[in-house]
């Protein structure tokens, strides 16, 4: 009998685990939604909240194109800058502005190796005001910096920001039911790329 309760302890505790892991997607992160959601899903809708200081957000400039090239059209990038403390909204306003304008990625990576590469701070409106000279667009960023819209798109990505609790940057957010932060992978951006990889893979691998 004592034989016997202990196979079925065993089938017991053995039976569900192995399930758990083949429907576990691999990787690290944190579940902030219903991860059942992800059982259908065919595109991966990547958040990234980012800010134009962090020096892990501009080398993730570089890494996220691995993802892009190998992904696809199955993955959508949305960028959401966000500031903290001093500095101003500047900076974040000008992405969205470029945004509209069509030349966000070109702009960003101006921002970030303005701020990297020459040490200049960003956060200062003249400093966007000479960008946005060298990209001809001064009217358009004076005007955007004055529009409602504006405004309400920087405002609105600061308020997603808390309530995704993104305490460091970048913070990635997959598909509104996964975080994901560098310090789940020791603070490595590469790392922390191999690990959206992964979690990607195992996404879409599993829905077909």
């Amino acid at each position: 009998m004592k034989k016997l309760s202990a196979v079925l302890l065993i089938v017991f505790f053995l039976l569900p685990v192995g399930v758990q892991a083949d429907e576990k997607i691999r990787g690290k992160y944190e579940v902030i939604g219903d991860i059942n959601k992800l059982k259908n899903v065919k595109t991966i809708e990547m958040t990234e909240f980012f800010n134009y200081s962090c020096g892990h957000c501009y080398r993730f400039l570089e890494t996220s194109k691995r993802l892009h090239s190998k992904f696809k059209d199955k993955l959508h990038h949305k960028k959401s800058p966000i500031y903290w403390g001093n500095q101003t909204a500047y900076p974040a306003m000008a992405f969205y502005i470029a945004d509209e304008l069509g030349v966000e990625e070109e702009f960003t990576q101006e921002l970030f190796d303005t701020n990297f590469k020459l040490g200049v701070n960003i956060f200062q409106p003249k400093v966007i005001k000479f960008l946005a000279r060298d990209f001809k667009i001064s009217k358009e960023m004076t005007e955007g910096m004055q529009s409602a819209s504006i405004k309400a798109k920087t405002d609105q990505s600061l308020e997603l920001a808390k309530q995704f609790k993104a305490n460091e940057t970048p913070t990635i957010i997959i598909n509104g039911i996964l975080k994901v932060a560098p310090s789940m992978t020791h603070g490595s951006t590469e790392e922390m790329t191999d690990n959206l990889e992964k979690i990607f893979d195992d996404i879409l691998n599993k829905n077909g």
